[in-house]
């Protein structure tokens, strides 16, 4: 009788090992096929098409409008943050692992789901082309002790961009830089300008010029324009923690890009308990030369008029 108990007693050990292996099997599996998707995915959203870049940890890659290019796929966007006595990690930005050599650390990727025309999209993502009326993405992660929320969205041909950093613990920074975009090298003009209207204007460097570089403290927009093909666009900085500086840098590298930073933290501590929204919102339109900068301003009222969104 003791014996058969044993038995059995065994036989129930040996079902919820099987059980629990499978378990754990089916969650590795979740998780594998959470981020089995495609290294690249292109996107086609009204007149507007951009890329998603796995390599580049998941983040916008180049932007068209109506099949003229107003940003580069050859640079990063997204996120990144300068931390002191560490170096840069974010989008694209990785770095060595001492004493580990082909190791890298870099941002950490938790989750991230696809809508287009608001349904979700499977996890698997099998689709590497998609288009429709609207778009939306959602990314969780985490960079040392800083964690972010990030969406990018698209609808009515406008781009939103948003990101919420959040940490419990003093993160010492030289820099970070919420959001950029590589303005194609085709665009030509430029204005800044702030809420009371135009602060700067002028022209991008020619081909074959050193690269410059340029900060604009006040500004809160900023238009470019392409001449040759008579188009442009303007990044609005819609939101931004109120407790800290937002500064636009811009890297002028002729036949490069024409990048823009929003920079903010420059030699600060994120203090522990912060959480704080950076927001910018991206319009298109296309103009005659002489007529430009006015357009620019138009679409820079109609972001403005545009609802709150974000995470």
């Amino acid at each position: 009788m003791i014996s058969r108990a044993i038995d059995r007693l065994g036989l129930l050990l040996i079902v919820l090992q099987f059980f629990l292996m499978s378990c754990s099997a089916d969650e590795q599996q979740a998780r594998d096929t959470e981020f089995a998707r495609p290294d690249l995915v292109n996107c086609a959203i009204g007149n507007v098409t951009f890329q998603i870049d796995g390599p580049k940890l998941w983040t916008l890659s180049g932007i068209e409008y109506k099949t003229h290019s107003i940003a580069t796929r050859d640079s990063a966007y997204g996120a990144v943050l300068n931390i002191e006595g560490v170096g840069l990690l974010g989008t694209a930005h990785f770095l060595d692992v001492p004493g580990q050599p082909g190791k890298v650390e870099k941002e950490n990727i938790s989750q991230l789901q696809f809508f287009v025309d608001g349904s979700r999209l499977t996890p698997d993502l099998p689709q590497a082309t998609l288009s429709g009326k609207s778009f939306r993405l959602t990314r969780s992660s985490v960079i040392r002790a800083v964690h972010l929320e990030s969406e990018v969205s698209v609808e009515n041909d406008v781009l939103i961009e948003t990101v919420r950093m959040r940490t419990q613990e003093d993160v010492r920074l030289k820099l970070s830089y919420p959001l950029m975009y590589a303005w194609s090298p085709g665009m030509t003009d430029y204005l800044f300008g702030d809420d009371t209207g135009v602060l700067k204007r002028g022209s991008f460097l020619p081909e074959g010029a050193k690269p410059g570089e340029g900060l604009e403290r006040t500004a809160r927009w900023m238009a470019v324009y392409d001449s040759a093909n008579r188009c442009g666009a303007v990044c609005l900085l819609r939101q931004y923690p109120e407790s800290e500086d937002v500064w636009f840098q811009y890297t002028d590298a002729p036949g490069v890009y024409r990048k823009l930073r929003l920079m903010s933290f420059s030699e600060k501590t994120m203090p522990a308990g912060f959480a704080g929204t950076y927001q910018s919102a991206i319009g298109f339109f296309e103009a005659e030369p002489n007529a430009w900068k006015d357009a620019a301003i138009d679409r820079l009222e109609g972001l403005r008029d545009l609802a709150d969104t974000g995470p």
